[in-house]
């Protein structure tokens, strides 16, 4: 009963909350920070696009930031093969385990039977004929969330 009463409580306390909760995409905002900004400084703020793909009111550059996990496919050593692993450096060789993850905003044509999506986070940069941002499509980045005053 004391249960039933604290979330009829709540509910009522942020139904009646003074403050309306905003959700922004991130797309608006970035659409917002780049609107009309010419090619070149896209590309000398974010760097190398990875794809340029033409469209009807322009073209589309793409930056991707995801993560991808490569599994390297294991090669087989011959049957009677002894590693001397001292033999030309020293006692003092360190070895050092490979990543499992890529991460670039340059990875053209990233072949899908070796590389998987761990984390998609990309940008797409609509651009004009006279090579202005239109738009930002940003895929895989959070929404932004603020709470502003309701108008009594």
């Amino acid at each position: 009963m004391i249960k039933k009463l604290l979330s009829i409580g709540i509910v009522i306390l942020t139904a009646c909350s003074p403050y309306k909760k905003i959700v922004i995409t991130m797309s608006n905002i970035q659409t917002e920070n780049w609107m009309d900004k010419p090619e070149s400084n896209v590309i000398s703020k974010l760097g190398p696009y990875k794809t340029k793909t033409l469209n009807e009111t322009g073209y589309i550059l793409l930056f991707d930031y995801s993560s991808y996990n490569h599994t390297p496919q294991k090669a087989q050593p011959p049957k009677n093969y002894q590693p001397n692993m001292y033999a030309s450096v020293g006692k003092n060789r360190q070895l050092i385990q490979p990543t499992t993850y890529v991460t670039s905003s340059a990875k053209p044509g990233l072949d899908v039977n070796q590389f998987e999506i761990i984390r998609e986070k990309a940008m797409k940069f609509y651009f004009d004929k006279n090579k202005n941002v239109i738009y930002v499509d940003a895929i895989g980045y959070p929404d932004s969330v603020r709470y502003e005053l309701r108008k009594k």
